[in-house]
């Protein structure tokens, strides 16, 4: 295995195990509110403050080899964004909380579109992505205009944990079979966002 799939492999294995645990933290969070929701967002938000460095750091050094590696990055920043905003949010006040909330759902829906645009010949990858951007804008604008913010800001810490954990297990699973599918091609493109043939 070539140096660069090396570390692409490393990518998609840590979308695999951080869609993991933030999926087992979410549903306990979700399954018992009173004694879980404060820990488990909190491990929440440093798995994925942790997981986003872990990515940026890969997109760093993807940057000359692979065409997809500005997206790797894109995507690492908002996941240490997330990460911080899950860890900071509860000492904000309410109305500020869903404004943290609401501006990070709106980044990461560009970086869904980023992707989509980038996967656009891929028309399954393209569909979820531009379907998760969607999902996304709708979530900031009822965060933004729900007066029950603070229900609201329980469950969308719960639920979006568990569906960021199921969206990072399902890109994981992804890019590895992206990462299968082209080993038999030369190294001077390596997949990360989309095969550089489409």
């Amino acid at each position: 295995m070539t140096h660069i799939r090396a570390e692409l492999r490393q990518l998609w294995r840590s979308w695999i195990w951080r869609g993991a645990a933030l999926v087992v933290l979410g549903l306990a969070a979700m399954a018992w509110p009173e004694r879980f929701v404060g820990s488990a967002m909190l491990a929440v938000g440093v798995v994925a403050i942790l997981f986003g460095a872990y990515e940026i750091s890969i997109a760093v050094t993807i940057r000359g080899r692979a065409t997809g590696w500005w997206l790797a990055g894109a995507h690492g920043t908002a996941v240490l964004l997330f990460g911080v905003m899950t860890v900071v949010a509860p000492m904000l006040s309410l109305r500020a909380s869903l404004a943290v909330i609401a501006a990070w759902l709106l980044i990461y829906a560009g970086v869904a579109l980023g992707g989509a645009i980038t996967a656009w010949r891929m028309r399954a990858a393209r569909w979820t992505l531009l379907m998760w951007a969607a999902v996304d804008v709708a979530l900031a604008v009822t965060a933004l205009l729900t007066p029950e913010g603070a229900i609201f800001a329980l469950i969308f810490g719960a639920a979006y944990a568990v569906l960021f954990g199921v969206w990072q297990i399902a890109s994981g699973l992804w890019l590895r079979q992206t990462i299968r599918r082209t080993a038999a091609e030369p190294e001077t493109e390596a997949p990360l966002a989309a095969p550089s043939r489409l």
